[in-house]
């Protein structure tokens, strides 16, 4: 696999991380960081960064990760677990490190930081591979 390749593709591809302007930043052998910037359009009323924001990142990079064995994946399911509130968040930063890989189930740890390394959430996500390969 071209993780190069595979970077840009799915930069390109994913209009829904393109609107929020989320852009995958590194791919390897089951694993994928991704960033984010911040701005005041995705603030909740009490002023901090909403949890959307947090689970959409590790979705993307979650499935980035997945994507870098070669197969179209789909997510399964998704658990979060937010720890702080993200108060003067300029950027975000996903991490996805995978814990394991089957068959048809891949799983993934998520770490969601900000701009001063502070993990504003962590998670576990589940993709389902659909054996189609990607063609680059």
């Amino acid at each position: 696999m071209d993780f190069e390749k595979l970077i840009m593709y799915r930069n390109q591809k994913n209009s829904f991380a393109n609107l929020l302007g989320i852009r995958i930043t590194k791919i390897s052998e089951g694993y994928a960081q991704a960033e984010m910037s911040t701005s005041p359009e995705l603030l909740n009323p009490i002023g901090s960064l909403h949890g959307g924001c947090l689970f959409t990142i590790a979705d993307i990079a979650g499935g980035s990760a997945a994507c870098s064995h070669g197969e179209y994946v789909t997510t399964v399911d998704g658990s979060i677990h937010y720890l702080r509130a993200g108060i003067n968040t300029k950027k975000l930063y996903a991490t996805a490190t995978e814990l394991k890989r089957g068959k048809k189930i891949l799983v993934y740890n998520l770490s969601i930081t900000d701009q001063d390394g502070v993990e504003l959430a962590v998670g576990i996500f589940s993709f389902m591979s659909l054996g189609k390969p990607i063609e680059l």
